[in-house]
Parts: C-alpha cells; structure tokens; sequence
C-alpha cells in the first residue's frame, strides 16, 4: 500500500531575504598561512634533518599528527565555513556550516525588536565566530557591523551582517505586519 505523503508549510517556507558570509579577510589568511607552513614544517623536517627518525618514531607520528591537523585541516575549516542568514516566511534561520550542526530558527513570534548597530567584536564578543558574550549570543564573521535582536525571553542575540540595514528592515517589516495583523 502506498504511503499517504504531507506537504507542510514548513517544507516550502518562502525565502525572503538571504546572506552568505566567509572568512575571507586578508590578515586571517596571513595568519593562517603562516600557522600552516610552520606546522607541517615541524611534522616534516626531522625526516630531512634527523638521521635517526627510526629512533623516534612516536614523536614523529605525533608530529605529521600536527602538522596535517593544524597544517590542512585547520585552514580548510576556515575555507569552508559559512555564516547563512536567511529570512523566510516561516522565521529567521541561522547556520554556521561546519561549526553548528543544525540550524538555528527563529519564528517571527518570537522576536520583540531588531536594529542594525556598529559593535565592537573583540571588545564586546571576544573576537568572530559564535560567540557568548555580556550582551549575549553573536553569530559574525567579519566586520563591525550587524543586527541586534531581541527576543520576548529578554535574550539577545547579534548577526554579523555586511548588509545590516537590508536585514533589519526586512525583519522588522514583517514583525510588523505579524503584530498588526
């Protein structure tokens, strides 16, 4: 027999708004760059400088370890990391592909009031990424820049943005009309 098969609103919520960020600034990749060359250096050279790696065949290990973990994958994560911020019809949804592993959605019910503002990342949020702070939860990538939400809990949280006033005002157009209507 066949399944009977549900079409939910959910399934199809409209995409009204939405913006992909990376990290793509400059000196992250100096840094970045800097850190991967040292690190497989230190997994590679004793086996160019050191006659008798056989010897210290533990450490070695431990050092490719390193080197391949700081030297690749630690570049690469910062390669493919996305902060997506969409607004659909459903709510707000926030991923932060590959450090979060599910999205973070928001219905429009749920929040009290938005502003685009200027903040200051390491001052008020410790740096870039997700973070906890005193002014609460912020999700950025780059900039000074984002969208302030609060939420009827009273929590707030922060969504780095480069198109901050964009974001707001669409949030707020339709708390709008979900609180006149």
């Amino acid at each position: 027999m066949a399944k009977e098969i549900s079409i939910t609103e959910e399934d199809y919520a409209t995409l009204l708004f939405r913006e992909v960020q990376q990290f793509r600034q400059p000196w992250i990749w100096i840094v970045l760059t800097g850190t991967s060359l040292t690190a497989l250096w230190a997994a590679f050279s004793p086996f160019f400088l050191d006659s008798d790696w056989q010897d210290h065949w533990v450490l070695h290990i431990i050092l490719i370890l390193f080197g391949l973990i700081f030297g690749i994958g630690l570049p690469w994560v910062f390669y493919v990391t996305k902060l997506i911020t969409e607004i659909r019809s459903d709510g707000l949804v926030i991923s932060f592909y590959p450090l979060l592993f599910s999205q973070i959605k928001i219905p429009f019910k749920n929040i009290q009031s938005c502003e685009p503002i200027q903040y200051k990342p390491l001052r008020e949020y410790g740096g870039w990424g997700v973070r906890l702070g005193a002014k609460g939860t912020a999700y950025n990538v780059s900039g000074d820049r984002g969208v302030q939400i609060e939420l009827i809990n009273g929590s707030t949280i922060l969504i780095g943005s480069g198109n901050s006033e964009s974001l707001s005002s669409s949030i707020n157009l339709i708390i709008g009309k979900k609180s006149n209507g």
